[in-house]
């Protein structure tokens, strides 16, 4: 039950102020319980600046929750507030409130200064209403700071509002400062006229326009768009590879388009992956699906353990293309790469996967040769993890073979090393692995030396035989 004396017409802001953290919190929870909070906005509000992180954030949660009618009008004061904390979370329930906060925030911007006109519109922007259009283009019209008209631009493209496209044209000549923000405005517009301006301007501009430009192609660009990309594929080099490959993916697939494939073309996905951030590797590594080139597979596995979603990417390539991988295995980890750990599991993964699922295609002689040669040399590196997936790997392949190194894998110095051979030991049902568990017997760790004598005890009740 909710006291009176919180309610608007009775509240006492001093009374508030020496209520306990608890008693505020529990007011806060229990005005979630009820589907109209007008009578309380006052006290809700009031709270948003308390000295507690936690009476903050649970009044912040029932203004977005419950969306009290008075709260914009309340709330905008803290705007201009000296304390950042508090103008930043105030900013992000507003947003959350959305479009209601519109003409509360127009009305108190008047008069206010260029810090709290920006703010203003950063909040129109990311709420991306229509509504607040006419007021933006006031202080677009109005104001000279280069930080608030940036902020309109911004704004204008986020609400993607197709009328401002003639007035975004006209800033674009009035300040350099101000071009990108215009292209990737004019990006997410869209319009037809903002398409032919950008494509007719590209070959004058410097390449940090360039840049620009090319990203907004990929979103606002039609076939012809598509042709104009690859016709640059020849010329362009350096960072701007990188805005042209995403943008001719994003046309490709927006409009069923192929991709030709020829050596420029791929020194351009190698250049990606080599130098691009992990979206544009995403990107670069999506297009293999249409070209299949073994050298682009292969070098994307550097960048393996670098970003989950560019692994999960990878791997489906390699389930894909185990033939390369078993190929160019034995390479590769002879190379010892930083990243051998992650190229181990990648490869312990396929392999299961090839030998129980498609046996059809599992590995030649030739290849299982090689791959056990390489992977033999990983049980003496330096990291546990490593020597663990390689005698994992050595096991999966050729039981035999593996068999042949067990002496380096016995006296590995990592206590959960011995035991998972232990394991795998026990899973072997051949007599000729009793000699080597009973090679346990005088480790120095009492564990080990137990789990190796319940495995002879196991294997000597059950009386095994050779298979």
């Amino acid at each position: 039950m909710l006291p009176e004396n919180i309610k608007n017409k009775n509240i006492d802001l001093k009374e508030i102020q020496s209520l306990s953290v608890d008693d505020k919190l529990y007011y806060l929870d229990e005005m979630m319980l009820i589907d109209n909070v007008d009578d309380y906005c006052n006290f809700i509000c009031s709270l948003i600046e308390d000295e507690d992180k936690g009476v903050r954030n649970a009044s912040a949660m029932v203004i977005t929750s419950k969306k009290p009618r008075e709260a914009p009008l309340k709330l905008a004061p803290f705007i201009s507030s000296n304390k950042i904390h508090l103008r930043n979370l105030v900013g992000e329930v507003l947003i959350k409130v959305g479009e209601d906060v519109i003409d509360p925030l127009t009305e108190y911007s008047i008069g206010k200064n260029d810090d709290d006109q920006k703010f203003i519109i950063d909040i129109f922007g990311m709420i991306g209403n229509e509504n607040a259009v006419s007021h933006i283009l006031s202080v677009l019209s109005s104001n000279e700071n280069d930080n608030v008209i940036l902020a309109c631009i911004e704004a204008l493209g986020n609400i993607r509002y197709e009328d401002s496209v003639d007035i975004l044209l006209l800033l674009y000549g009035r300040n350099e400062l101000y071009v990108p923000s215009v292209v990737e405005a004019l990006g997410k517009i869209g319009s037809q006229k903002a398409l032919n301006f950008l494509i007719e301007k590209f070959p004058q501009e410097d390449d940090l326009i360039k840049y620009s430009i090319l990203e907004s192609l990929g979103a606002m660009g039609d076939v012809e768009t598509f042709f104009f990309l690859l016709e640059k594929v020849a010329e362009i080099h350096g960072p701007l590879v990188w805005p042209l490959i995403t943008s001719l993916f994003l046309l490709k697939e927006k409009f069923d388009l192929d991709i030709p494939f020829d050596d420029r073309m791929k020194n351009l996905l190698m250049y990606t992956l080599q130098e691009g951030n992990p979206e544009h590797k995403k990107i670069a590594l999506s297009l293999i699906n249409v070209f299949n080139d073994k050298d682009i597979l292969m070098t994307s596995l550097k960048f393996l353990g670098e970003d989950y979603e560019l692994d999960e990417i990878i791997k489906s390539k390699m389930y894909r293309n185990t033939d390369y991988l078993f190929d160019e295995f034995p390479r590769i980890v002879g190379r010892k790469p930083e990243n051998l750990l992650n190229i181990l599991n990648l490869f312990l993964s396929v392999a299961e996967y090839t030998i129980n699922e498609l046996p059809e295609q599992s590995f030649q002689l030739v290849q299982k040769r090689n791959i056990v040669y390489a992977v033999s040399d990983c049980l003496n590196y330096h990291d546990e993890e490593v020597r663990r997936a390689a005698m994992e790997l050595l096991f999966l392949l050729d039981t035999e073979s593996a068999l042949l190194f067990i002496d380096a894998m016995i006296v590995d110095e990592n206590l959960w090393n011995r035991l998972r051979l232990l394991e795998i030991l026990d899973n072997i049902y051949s007599p000729d692995v009793t000699g080597f568990i009973e090679k346990f017997s005088n480790d120095p760790e009492e564990m080990v030396k137990e789990r190796a004598a319940e495995i002879l005890s196991s294997k000597t009740n059950n009386n095994i035989h050779p298979i």
